[in-house]
């Protein structure tokens, strides 16, 4: 029912503020037309300002995360392999292969003082070194996990102090905070105060306005496809100061499909203004496992990556870090601890694009991407948009990983009604980039419709075992 972890991703300072404000005044209209939402009539994002907040909301995700994600050499998963090799030499493989890609930074109670700044200063200059962008977690809000594995955080005056002294060590330069994991989503449940909620909006709203003063991008808790609904997601979200972050993530610590978080994300962002949206695939290669908590049999889902342009999706990333314990359930040691043996079983079963084994030979290449026959499709609608007189012209894309050289169809509907059904096998360099399946997974087409408003849906049609997957749909009036 509940995700473990969730990272704020924050935009660098005050440099990245400078580097997005002349992109902006470039291209004023990018975060308006590259929402995907935006075709369904929701309203541009960001204010019209300038101030470094808006900048950040306005900017392309190109802009904001570089040349992608940042990969420490000394990430948990690194360490544990080093550690592992002289007595458990498979367990050792694994995690090398999970160092081999980038990974959030999880800062906490346990990094404070020359721990945190130094944690920060590490990450920042090995990412300007590269050309990437270091995604920090913040995860100390108080009343943290509501008494749960995760139980912590600080009081809310050392909790802001804190926040400050991230924001104020990240001006100047590029970087994103996924901010609070579960903070908004456990709102409501049976283990959390009845008062807490006005707490946490208070406190959540004042971090991105903080991060957002110094030009970092942050992305707010979400939940998931099968937690809180699209409307009290919202909500939360709006309460929460999202209008003042670059967006809202999905899915942290837990393993939904990606096309499922998609097709919520799309919904949540049309109902937060057109907010952009980061989605972690760290261990959704295997879909739902039946519990968010050290679910059996999970497997990495695909590489980190900037997502191409055109969507409200920024980025797929690695917020959980695979091999991290949820906590003291399924056979687990204590949250948060490295876990030989949850490592190797995400290797093995991991259904990655871009991913694969390193080091031993118990974890085979080919392991990386099994042919099971249990994928639905992945796919997003680009647009949806009435350009004459009673038609309306839809595009995007679409694969199934159970047979990713076969083309898809996409089925269109108009009101409930299927008018037309056409072949994802235009060339689409930017999909193959992302997820490493080939080009020829676009489609584009032209339908009939009834003047008046209308809703137009897109199903991607599935291969396998996995059934369909709906691209979503946008209502608008046609001509």
């Amino acid at each position: 029912m509940r995700r473990r972890r969730l990272a704020v991703l924050v935009c660098g300072a005050a440099a990245l503020a400078v580097a997005l404000t002349v992109s902006v005044a470039a291209a004023p209209s990018t975060a308006a037309t590259a929402t995907g939402p935006a075709a369904t009539g929701a309203a541009a994002t960001g204010p019209a300002t300038s101030s470094p907040a808006s900048v950040v909301r306005q900017a392309t995700a190109a802009t904001v995360w570089g040349k992608g994600p940042y990969r420490s050499p000394t990430s948990e998963a690194a360490k544990a392999a080093t550690a592992l090799t002289p007595s458990d030499p498979a367990g050792a493989a694994a995690a090398a292969t999970i160092a081999r890609y980038p990974v959030a930074s999880w800062l906490g109670e346990w990094t404070q003082g020359t721990a945190l700044t130094r944690t920060i200063d590490q990450a920042v200059a090995g990412a300007q070194q590269a050309g990437t962008t270091p995604v920090f977690v913040t995860y100390a809000i108080p009343d943290r996990d509501c008494g749960g594995y995760s139980a912590g955080g600080f009081d809310e005056t050392s909790y802001d102090a804190w926040v400050d002294t991230i924001a104020a060590r990240l001006s100047g330069h590029r970087a994103v905070v996924v901010v609070e994991p579960d903070a908004l989503s456990m709102l409501g449940g049976s283990r959390c105060d009845a008062g807490l909620e006005a707490q946490r909006y208070r406190i959540l709203h004042r971090e991105v306005r903080a991060l957002g003063a110094v030009g970092v991008a942050a992305y707010l808790d979400g939940g998931n496809s099968n937690w809180v609904p699209v409307a009290e997601a919202a909500r939360r979200l709006t309460a929460a100061g999202v209008q003042d972050a670059r967006g809202f993530f999905t899915n942290v610590a837990n393993d939904y499909p990606t096309s499922a978080e998609v097709a919520y994300a799309d919904q949540v962002s049309a109902a937060t203004a057109g907010s952009h949206y980061v989605i972690d695939t760290s261990r959704n290669g295997q879909g739902w496992r039946g519990t968010w908590c050290n679910g059996p049999g999970a497997g990495l889902g695909d590489a980190p990556s900037v997502a191409p342009p055109g969507t409200a999706l920024d980025a797929l990333l690695w917020v959980k870090t695979p091999g991290a314990s949820d906590g003291t359930c399924n056979g687990g040691p204590a949250a948060g601890t490295w876990w030989s043996a949850a490592a190797r079983s995400l290797v093995a079963n991991a259904r990655t694009a871009g991913v694969t084994a390193t080091g031993a030979a118990t974890a085979a290449p080919s392991a990386a991407a099994p042919s099971t026959g249990t994928a639905a499709p992945t796919g997003h609608r680009d647009a949806v948009l009435s350009d004459g007189v009673r038609r309306v012209s839809v595009r995007g894309w679409a694969f199934d990983r159970d047979a990713p050289g076969t083309a898809l169809q996409v089925r269109v509907s108009v009101d409930g009604t299927v008018v037309q059904t056409l072949t994802a096998a235009d060339a689409r360099a930017d999909v193959d980039r992302t997820f490493g399946v080939g080009a020829d997974h676009g489609f584009a087409g032209t339908v009939s419709a009834a003047s008046g408003r209308r809703t137009i849906c897109l199903v991607a049609v599935g291969i396998g075992r996995g059934g369909d997957t709906g691209l979503g749909c946008a209502a608008l009036t046609v001509r």
